[in-house]
């Protein structure tokens, strides 16, 4: 039986690893380090990293123990038993150096979606000679890693299979928010939207939990801050297709709700930790959200840190919520994303380049 060796370090990570393996054809043995979502869909998990999420640096401090942990275990592994295809995902920390491992230990190595693919200027200088394939989201991140030597493939962006497959073709309506797939960020970000989303006043109102966090929680956080009742929506795709706008944590939900053609605010208040941590390093950037890093200018609304307060959250959103020219412009840009983001069946033909070298390994 080919051996296919799945590592996927987050929440978003998973639900590509998850894809995957039910897209594998009868006969393939699927392992590795994932969450919820991958472990329902078939993997042995050798390690989980649902809660390995994290940004900036206080709050990655507190995960390493448990990314070292799930590190140890899946490097042992790729020692044991026969050599198949490992496909890490994303989460370069930990993956470029199993990666590295794995082709030691005779394993063929498939990256999906390599970090910082999004940049249009450079990738990952490793990742030639960590990897056999490459199957990258964007075309540009294709162009250089070909032009570096890799076996670079553009299939299209996974997630934009994944929001069309959740797609909805009622009426939309209410309010959808996205707040985040991290405890901290969960904690940071829910009292500020749940003060906005009682002004705003819309009806429905769908929570979308990620998967990696249990429902209960995000639910009880959510009626400690808001008198406006919520439905747990999962997944979060869905409830972005069925509303009229939403309120997202920064993050892969973002491009999530440009390729559902969801008006959105984006927000992002971090702990008081994050905070003094950002105030020394001083860190450079124009966009947090991949919407307008992608189309290099600022589509978006992006309220961080203080600047997400409930006044700015709903000045930004009521537009939104409304026939405006705002709303217009905006859907026009997630438009232009969506053509960036290529065929919409990416996902599908990575996986059957997965199971052609791993048919071809065994």
């Amino acid at each position: 039986m080919a051996r296919v060796f799945f590592s996927a370090g987050e929440a978003s990570g998973d639900a590509y690893a998850a894809a995957l393996i039910r897209r594998l054809p009868d006969g393939f043995d699927a392992l590795g380090v994932g969450g919820p979502q991958a472990a329902a869909a078939g993997m042995a998990p050798v390690g989980d990293s649902s809660r390995w999420g994290a940004v900036g640096i206080y709050e990655s401090l507190k995960v390493v123990p448990r990314v070292l942990a799930g590190y140890r275990a899946a490097f042992a592994a790729l020692t044991e038993g026969r050599p198949g295809v490992f496909v890490p995902i994303d989460y370069g920390f930990m993956n470029i150096r199993l990666a590295r491992h794995a082709r030691q230990m005779g394993w063929k190595v498939v990256y999906f979606i390599p970090p910082g693919s999004w940049r249009k200027d450079r990738q990952g200088a490793d990742l030639p000679e960590v990897s056999d394939a490459i199957i990258t989201p964007f075309a540009w991140s294709a162009d250089i890693l070909r032009r570096m030597g890799a076996n670079a493939h553009w299939f299209g962006h996974p997630l934009k299979q994944l929001v069309y497959e959740s797609r909805s073709e009622g009426a939309r309506n209410g309010l959808a928010v996205l707040p985040g797939s991290r405890d901290h960020e969960v904690t940071a970000n829910l009292e500020v939207i749940a003060q906005a989303a009682d002004r705003l006043g819309a009806s429905p109102l769908r929570l979308a939990a990620a998967p990696n966090l249990p429902d209960d929680l995000v639910k009880d956080r959510w009626a400690t801050f808001s008198q406006t009742p919520a439905e747990i929506v999962q997944p979060a795709r869905r409830a972005l297709w069925q509303s009229q706008a939403a309120i997202v944590c920064s993050g892969t939900a973002t491009l999530e709700a440009a390729l559902a053609h969801c008006p959105c605010v984006v927000v992002y208040r971090g702990t008081r930790a994050m905070k003094i941590e950002f105030a020394i390093r001083k860190p450079k950037f124009d966009f947090i959200s991949l919407p307008n890093i992608l189309l290099g200018r600022g589509a978006v609304t992006e309220l961080l840190s203080d600047d997400a307060n409930p006044d700015r959250i709903c000045a930004a959103m009521e537009p939104l919520l409304a026939e405006s020219q705002t709303r217009s412009a905006m859907l026009a840009a997630f438009a232009e994303v969506d053509e960036m983001c290529g065929p919409a069946d990416a996902i599908d033909r990575s996986a059957a380049l997965i199971a052609e070298i791993a048919t071809a390994q065994s």
